[in-house]
C-alpha cells in the first residue's frame, strides 16, 4: 500500500492502511502472548518495526501484561483502565473532566481518546525515566526505528501526514473501537465482556474483541478463542455482568455519543476482577 500510494486516491490510500495499522496492532498483541510461532524472537521480528510510530512495542508489552495481573478496571492497578480514581477526579479541572466525559462516548474514544491515550502513556514513562534505564533504552531505541521508517518512507514518495493519519492515528482509532466496551467495574462477576462480530472485525482484531475467552486464557492463539469462548459459556458468564454485544454497530447505537460509564471508578480496589 506505501509503494502504491501514488497510484490510488489518497481517500483509499488512508482508509487501507487504517486497516493495517489496527492489524498491526492486532498481531502486536498476539506477539505479546507467545503466538504466532513457539520462537520467541521470531514473534518478535515480526512486529519489531516500530510502524505504530507513537509508543515502543516493549513498554505496550509491559504495561498490558500488567494490565493482565491488575484488578481490572482499578484506575490505580490496572494500566489499561479508562476510569479515574475519585481523588483524582477532585483534584481535575472542569475542563478536563469534561474531556473524560467526551473520552466515555464512541466518538470520542475513537478521536481525542486516542490522543489522550498516547499523552497519558508518554507522561508515565517521563516519570519512569527518572529511576529506570530500561525504559530509556526502549525509548532510545524506539526513536531510532521511527527515524528510519521516516526515511524509508520518504524514500518511496509515502506522505508522511497521510501515513500517521491512516497507519498511525486510524489503526489506533479501530484498536480503540475494539477496546471501549471490553471492560466494565462491576461488583461481582467478570469484568470483561465479549462483542460478537462478523468476519471483518474478527480478523482485524484477530478475535480479541472475544475478550473474556482471552483473559481467561491469554496463552491462547487467536484462531482458537471462538471454541474456547464456547467451551466456557462465555455469552452466559458475561451477560449479565461486564456486558455482550451483538457487534460494534450495536455498541455505536448505545454510545456514539452517550458515555459507556461514569469516569469515576465505582469500586473499591479491594473488590476481586
Amino acid at each position: 500500500m506505501v509503494l502504491a500510494n501514488q497510484h490510488l486516491p489518497t481517500v483509499i490510500v488512508v482508509a487501507a492502511l487504517a486497516v493495517l495499522g489496527g492489524l498491526y496492532m492486532s498481531l502486536q498483541h498476539e506477539v505479546i502472548h507467545g503466538h504466532p510461532t513457539q520462537v520467541r524472537w521470531l514473534n518478535w521480528l515480526l512486529v519489531a518495526a516500530p510502524l505504530g510510530m507513537v509508543l515502543p512495542l516493549d513498554r505496550y508489552r509491559d504495561t498490558h501484561l500488567e494490565h493482565h495481573r491488575a484488578v481490572l478496571t482499578d484506575p490505580v492497578s490496572d494500566p489499561e483502565s479508562k476510569y479515574v480514581s475519585a481523588e483524582a477526579w477532585q483534584r481535575s479541572s472542569g475542563a478536563y473532566r469534561r474531556l473524560l466525559f467526551v473520552n466515555q462516548t464512541l466518538a470520542g474514544r475513537l478521536t481525542v481518546g486516542v490522543v489522550l491515550s498516547v499523552v497519558r502513556s508518554i507522561l508515565g514513562d517521563l516519570r519512569e525515566m527518572r529511576t529506570r534505564s530500561i525504559v530509556r533504552r526502549a525509548w532510545l531505541l524506539h526513536l531510532v526505528g521511527v527515524a528510519a521508517l521516516v526515511v524509508v518512507l520518504r524514500a518511496v514518495s509515502m506522505p508522511l501526514w497521510a501515513y500517521a493519519l491512516g497507519f498511525v492515528f486510524g489503526g489506533s482509532s479501530l484498536t480503540s473501537l475494539r477496546s471501549f466496551a471490553e471492560h466494565l467495574a462491576v461488583e461481582h462477576g467478570p469484568r470483561t465482556a465479549m462483542v460478537h462480530s462478523g468476519w471483518f472485525f474478527s480478523l482485524i482484531f484477530l478475535n480479541n474483541n472475544l475478550h473474556y475467552a482471552h483473559h481467561e486464557a491469554p496463552a491462547v492463539s487467536w484462531f482458537r478463542l471462538p471454541a474456547l469462548a464456547q467451551q466456557l459459556g462465555a455469552d452466559t458468564t458475561v451477560a449479565g455482568t461486564a456486558g455482550l454485544y451483538r457487534g460494534y454497530g450495536n455498541i455505536a447505537r448505545r454510545y456514539f455519543f452517550r458515555p459507556f460509564v461514569y469516569p469515576v471508578h465505582p469500586i473499591s480496589a479491594t473488590i476481586d476482577a
